[in-house]
C-alpha cells in the first residue's frame, strides 16, 4: 500500500458486459479521452496558496501538534550554576591576638553562637605579663596621687606659716628674715606638688598604654591569668574551624582568611556569584529577581536578587561575576554548596500575545506561523514578532487570541509550502 505522501491515482470506473457495437463505441470514446484521464490520474490535488491539507496519517507521521494563542508574561530566564558564599557584610573571624597554645575549643562547625560568646581559650605567658604591667601602672598612679595629697598638705601648712609670719612682722614681733624663710618654704612645697603631679601624669600615661595593650589582647578582666578567652565577633553560625586543643597560634599566622581560627557568618541571607556570559550582562539589572534550587532541598525554591553587577571579568571564559543575595530561611544553604540559578534577563511581566518559539518559521525572509483553519487544514500566516524569550515569542501583529497554531511539526508544513511554490514555478 503506497503512502499518502505519494500522489493519489484515479482509477477508471468498471462497466458491465454489452454488445460489440457498444464496446466499440466505448473504446473510441475512451481513446479520445485517454490522455485527459491519464493527466488527471497523475496530478496532485491543488490547494490555495499557503494552505496545506494533510490526512490524519500524515499529521501523525509529521508529529503535528497545535496550541492556542494566549496572552502571557514573557520573562527571559537564564540559568547559571553557582556556589553559595558567606556574606562578607555579616561575617566575622576569630584570630589569636597573642602567641599561645589552644587549651579549649567550645564551638564547632554548624553550631550557632552569639556575639561575644566564648568559642575557645588559649594560654599565653604574654597575657599574664600584660596584666601585671597594667596592675603595676595602676599602683604607680595611686602612689603618685598619694604624693600629690601629701604635697598639697605641706603647701597648705607653709601658706599658713607665711600668713602668720607676715602678721607678726606687721606688729613688730617677728623679724623680716623669718617671713622670708616662710615664703621660701611655700615655694618649696609648691615645687614638690608640681613634681608629684608630673609623676602622676606619667603614671597615668603608662596605665593607659597598659590598658590599651590589654584591650588589644581582648582582655576584660584585670585578674592576672595566662588563659585568654576568644569570643565570637558576630551572631551567626560557625562555618569554618581551623583550631584544635594543643595547637600553637600566633598573630602573624592568623591574618589570612585560610588561617583564621574560626569563621562565623549570619546565614539568614547568603551570597552567590553568578558566572554570566558577557553577552547577557546588559540584560540583567540591579534588583532583578533570581531563583535558586539545590539538591539539598528538592522541590524548594530560594528567592534572591541581583545586588552587584560586573565585579570581575574572566577574559578566558568571557564571563562576568554577578553577585546575588539569597534569602535563606532555616539556614538551609551553606557556604560551598552548589546551586542552580535562574535569573530574569529581560522581557516583560506584562501579558502579551505569544506563541511558542518552535511555531515560527521563515519563508521568503518573513516570519510565519501555520494556523489550523479546520481539521487537517493549515494556513500559512505572516506575523510581526516582538519580544523573544527562549520558549516564546510575542506576536505584535498577525494573530488573534484563541487561534490554533502549529507548535510541533511546522517545519514539515513549511516544506510542503516550498515544494508547492517550486512546483508552481515549473
Amino acid at each position: 500500500m503506497k503512502s499518502d505522501w505519494n500522489q493519489i491515482k484515479v482509477h477508471a470506473p468498471s462497466t458491465s458486459r454489452s454488445s460489440p457495437l457498444l464496446w466499440i463505441a466505448l473504446l473510441l470514446l475512451g481513446g479520445c479521452s485517454q490522455p485527459q484521464q491519464a493527466e488527471t490520474a497523475t496530478a496532485a490535488p491543488k490547494s490555495a496558496p499557503g494552505v496545506v491539507t494533510l490526512t490524519a496519517e500524515m499529521e501523525q507521521q509529521a508529529g503535528i501538534h497545535t496550541v492556542q494563542v494566549d496572552r502571557r508574561p514573557l520573562l527571559n530566564r537564564s540559568q547559571f550554576s553557582s556556589t553559595i558564599e558567606a556574606p562578607a557584610t555579616s561575617s566575622g573571624v576569630v584570630t589569636a591576638p597573642v602567641q599561645g597554645v589552644v587549651t579549649r575549643v567550645l564551638a564547632d562547625v554548624g553550631q550557632s553562637v552569639r556575639q561575644g560568646q566564648i568559642v575557645a581559650y588559649i594560654s599565653s605567658p604574654a597575657l599574664a605579663e600584660a596584666q601585671s604591667a597594667y596592675l603595676l601602672a595602676v599602683a604607680k598612679v595611686q602612689e603618685a596621687q598619694a604624693q600629690i595629697q601629701l604635697a598639697e598638705g605641706r603647701v597648705h601648712l607653709a601658706q599658713a606659716d607665711l600668713e602668720r609670719e607676715t602678721l607678726l612682722v606687721q606688729k613688730g614681733i617677728s623679724a623680716v628674715r623669718d617671713r622670708q624663710l616662710a615664703e621660701g618654704q611655700v615655694n618649696s612645697t609648691r615645687s614638690e606638688l608640681a613634681a608629684a603631679k608630673s609623676i602622676r601624669a606619667a603614671a597615668l600615661s603608662t596605665q593607659q598604654a597598659a590598658r590599651a595593650h590589654l584591650t588589644s589582647l581582648r582582655v576584660t578582666s584585670t585578674t592576672v591569668s595566662d588563659e585568654l578567652a576568644l569570643r565570637s565577633p558576630v551572631t551567626g553560625t560557625v562555618v569554618q574551624r581551623n583550631l584544635q586543643p594543643g595547637q600553637s597560634v600566633n598573630p602573624s599566622t592568623t591574618g589570612g582568611s585560610s588561617e583564621n581560627l574560626m569563621t562565623i557568618s549570619a546565614l539568614n541571607e547568603v551570597w552567590a556569584m553568578l558566572e554570566v556570559p558577557q553577552s547577557e550582562v546588559a540584560s540583567l539589572k540591579l534588583g532583578a529577581p533570581v531563583e535558586f534550587t539545590s539538591e539539598v532541598a528538592p522541590g524548594q525554591t530560594f528567592r534572591g536578587r541581583v545586588v552587584r553587577l560586573g565585579e570581575n571579568f574572566a577574559p578566558q571564559a568571557r564571563t562576568v561575576e554577578v553577585r546575588a543575595a539569597i534569602a535563606n530561611p532555616g539556614n538551609t544553604l551553606k557556604p560551598g554548596m552548589l546551586v542552580l540559578a535562574q535569573a530574569v534577563a529581560g522581557g516583560t511581566d506584562r501579558a502579551v500575545l505569544a506563541v511558542p518559539t518552535s511555531a515560527l518559521q521563515q519563508v521568503d525572509g518573513k516570519e510565519v506561523v501555520f494556523v489550523q483553519t479546520e481539521p487537517h487544514h493549515y494556513r500559512m500566516q505572516p506575523i510581526q514578532p516582538g519580544i523573544r524569550t527562549v520558549e516564546f515569542v510575542e506576536v505584535a501583529r498577525g494573530l488573534r487570541p484563541g487561534a490554533q497554531v502549529v507548535s510541533d511539526g511546522s517545519f514539515v508544513l513549511k516544506s510542503e509550502v516550498l515544494k508547492a511554490t517550486l512546483g508552481g514555478e515549473e
